[in-house]
């Protein structure tokens, strides 16, 4: 439930320096390990990304959804949050995306989604540490994400500085690896085979 202890035992797992990919709160600990070993990272691709700590309101809900989840309502916390914050308005329909959504969550359970929740909650304010990255940074949105918009990953290129790309993938929202897989995949392979 630790967004820093994460980090310290991803970077222990890394031999020699790796490009280190990282989705939404993967995202999160991605950076943190950045910050952390710089020296350990070759480039760093941070999709759906969110540099700030957690937004007030937010931290204000968690203990609450927290408290639900452990009366038994994980799906129902899913499936609330889901539709109006998570996808792109093309796929809100899409049930088959729904249905895999709540099957991940599902998979890793309650302990699970109380401990990540935990870590968000909690987790230090990255931007602040953008500056001092020197290796490559692929910061990558969906143009309908609602959770952390188009805008904010401007900003976060922006205060990376001139080593950042930027890349906004239409047709998703917050969870673009599930929304837009191609055109991720496209992008960070690109990416990777100019900086690599």
């Amino acid at each position: 439930d630790s967004i820093v202890l994460m980090a310290r035992s991803l970077d222990a797992l890394l031999d020699e320096p790796a490009f280190l990919v990282g989705f939404s709160m993967g995202a999160i600990i991605a950076a943190e390990a950045a910050r952390q070993a710089p020296a350990q990272i070759a480039g760093l691709g941070l999709v759906a990304f969110n540099a700030t700590a957690d937004l007030p309101e937010r931290a204000a809900v968690r203990p609450l959804q927290q408290q639900r989840v452990r009366a038994g309502e994980l799906e129902s916390i899913v499936a609330d949050e889901l539709k109006p914050n998570y996808l792109a308005a093309i796929n809100c329909t899409n049930q088959a995306l729904r249905d895999t959504v709540m099957a991940m969550a599902q998979e890793l359970g309650p302990a699970v989604f109380i401990a990540q929740s935990e870590a968000l909650r909690q987790r230090g304010d990255l931007r602040p540490a953008l500056g001092g990255f020197t290796m490559p940074v692929l910061l990558a949105c969906g143009t309908e994400d609602r959770l952390c918009p188009p805008q904010w990953h401007r900003d976060w290129a922006r205060m990376t500085g001139p080593h950042a790309t930027f890349v906004e993938i239409p047709g998703a929202g917050h969870l673009l690896p599930l929304e837009q897989p191609a055109a991720l995949a496209e992008a960070l392979l690109g990416w990777l085979k100019q900086e690599a």
